[in-house]
């Protein structure tokens, strides 16, 4: 009897439909060659690879040959930068945030999971009832005593649960892309916070080698002022300029300390941790000309961005079908088991034992419009989620191709100033010559050692901003979560 009854209900849950739509992965024909011409080598290579027309961010490989590093910042082969991005992903209060928000989006998938099984519960009272005195005699008392399990399990005929737990599901692998999403930006983050101090401590070593040089020269002058052989005006240029450098350093200083307190933060730690740490100056590193961009169609399974907006629209098309399975009835089985009798002792006795069981059936019968008008509203929730998901995937590809061409640009530009360096640096040189051969005034050394002055900073700041752009670009590629996916990766890289 009882294999029977199972047999039955088996066939109940096996034969039942789910309402609403099934969800299908969008698709987009997404050419895969960059349009950048910092690229052109990998799309030279791309061109020979297939081109990949389904977007599932589940399945979309990696190109062999130019795949994004997943560990871009060992580009720069500086282990303090590293030691920072392993701490970063530990101690982060952001990431440790999301990864709260995670376990919150874990229990609820949970929570909604537990819909498919029976509930059962316990229970156990005493009840004292009875009648007050009336005209035809004494009222009666009566104390009741009962205690038992009961259970009821909703049959999921019309697949509303099964779709509240897709939703359910969905939003939690949206809640882990997010996780990685706030990743990304922390990773990024820091080694943008990192290489800012390193170019500002560039840009102060400079000052503080052109005020050697310009208190050598004003030094100079003022010795030949005290001889006859240079003029007050010259003293008072030479003068003016190295008080003009020297007012530089104040607000650079100030930078310094406060990207330190940034970085620090951003490590988890408190503001004035890596203050004797950072204080000692290391060199920008030398940009690569070549960066490894994969495909553009990689962007869809690598950016967490994109992926969050596909998981929210395959949470969005679950709720349309949580919706419509409000129209149909609810079946459930319900039953009790326990034991009920007026004397406490009794109650542990064979004849007090009570039982009931029989299906349970909820239709709404009207709700004044209201489940149809919920209806509405998921599937517009729904197509707002699609329409979301498009820009998205736009924003990113141009995010993408921006990225590569303000490296590109940047690069140029660097390099120019690197060659504009080397005429300033000839033209200063001349120009004290002329002026010691008595052939120039001083006003053309001092403007030869300003614009020398300007061109090297101009420098130093375009190589930080080239390396911030090269982050930057990475960071619009999708990569560097992967490698500090779980508490043990970046433990590993600590350790090492």
């Amino acid at each position: 009897m009882k294999s029977r009854c199972l047999l039955i209900l088996t066939s109940i849950v096996l034969s039942a439909c789910v309402s609403g739509p099934e969800y299908q992965q969008p698709e987009h024909a997404i050419p895969d060659l960059w349009n950048t011409q910092l690229a052109a080598q990998a799309q030279a290579r791309s061109a020979a690879s297939p081109v990949l027309s389904s977007t599932d961010p589940s399945r979309l490989p990696i190109h062999r040959e130019d795949a994004i590093k997943t560990d871009w910042w060992q580009v720069f082969n500086d282990p303090l930068l590293e030691k920072y991005i392993a701490l970063a992903s530990l101690e982060n209060k952001d990431v440790l945030a999301a990864r709260a928000n995670l376990n919150i989006a874990r229990a609820k998938r949970n929570e909604t999971d537990a819909k498919h099984y029976p509930q059962v519960d316990a229970r156990s009272s005493i009840t004292r009832s009875g009648s007050s005195r009336s005209d035809e005699g004494s009222g009666s008392r009566r104390t009741e005593y009962t205690a038992g399990l009961d259970a009821s399990w909703e049959i999921d005929f019309f697949g509303g649960i099964k779709r509240e737990n897709e939703a359910a599901q969905a939003r939690l692998e949206q809640s882990l892309v997010s996780q990685q999403a706030v990743l990304l930006a922390t990773l990024s983050e820091t080694a943008r916070s990192y290489y800012t101090i390193r170019g500002v401590q560039k840009r102060i070593a400079i000052i503080h080698a052109n005020i050697a040089l310009q208190q050598s020269t004003f030094e100079l002058i003022q010795n030949l002022f005290n001889m006859g052989e240079a003029t007050e005006f010259d003293l008072t240029r030479a003068q003016a300029q190295l008080q003009l450098t020297k007012a530089r350093l104040p607000d650079l200083d100030a930078d310094l300390k406060s990207g330190i307190f940034r970085l620090s933060v951003l490590l988890g730690q408190q503001p004035e941790t890596l203050m004797a740490e950072m204080l000692d100056s290391k060199p920008l590193p030398a940009p690569p000309d070549m960066v490894p961009v994969g495909l553009r169609s990689d962007i869809l399974r690598r950016r967490p961005d994109v992926r969050i907006a596909e998981r929210e629209l395959a949470a969005a098309t679950a709720d349309i079908g949580v919706a419509i399975a409000d129209l149909y009835p609810r079946f459930s089985l319900t039953g009790s088991v326990g034991r009920s009798a007026s004397i406490f002792s009794d109650l542990f006795e064979a004849d007090s034992n009570v039982f009931s069981i029989g299906p349970l059936l909820r239709w709404p019968v009207f709700q004044a419009g209201a489940i149809r008008a919920n209806i509405k509203v998921q599937e517009a929730e729904a197509d707002l989620a699609a329409i979301r998901y498009e820009q998205t995937v736009l924003n990113s590809l141009a995010d993408a191709e921006s990225a590569l061409s303000r490296y590109a640009q940047k690069l140029k530009t660097t390099n120019s100033l690197k060659r504009a360096l080397i005429s300033n640096e000839r033209s200063t040189e001349l120009a004290r010559l002329l002026y010691n051969s008595g052939e120039e005034n001083f006003l053309s050394v001092l403007d030869a050692e300003r614009e020398l002055s300007n061109v090297k900073d101009a420098l130093v700041i375009s190589e930080t901003d080239t390396i911030l752009n090269l982050i930057a670009l990475y960071a619009a590629l999708g990569g560097g979560w992967e490698l500090f996916a779980s508490d043990d990766s970046a433990a590993h890289v600590l350790q090492d």
